[in-house]
């Protein structure tokens, strides 16, 4: 019976485990790299929704600083707070029409 249990054993092991192993290799393998849940709209909708109003509003916040400890003069700051509001709202609204 041990004979018959280890001739099974050996068998399987010659025959299954490298079947097995190239199937544990080969499913990371084909996911590497490629993102086939997302389009390249989805991708435009992310950077124009998330991405490009979070660095507007980053940009706000340093130019204020940099206006509150007199690195940047007044008129800079209200010209480089307004662009960035004007840029980051309309890259939101541009972001609705590929939601």
């Amino acid at each position: 019976m041990k004979k018959f249990i280890s001739a099974v054993k050996s068998a399987v092991l010659r025959k299954v485990a490298p079947v097995a192993s190239l199937a544990m290799l080969a499913g990371p393998a084909f996911a590497d790299g490629v993102d086939t849940s997302t389009s390249s709209l989805g991708r435009a909708n992310s950077w124009l929704m998330t991405w490009i109003p979070t660095a507007c509003v980053i940009g706000l916040i340093v130019s204020a600083l940099a206006w509150m400890f007199h690195m940047l003069r007044l008129d800079w700051a209200v010209r480089l707070c307004v662009g960035m509001i004007v840029i980051g709202s309309a890259s939101y609204i541009v972001g609705w029409f590929f939601g």
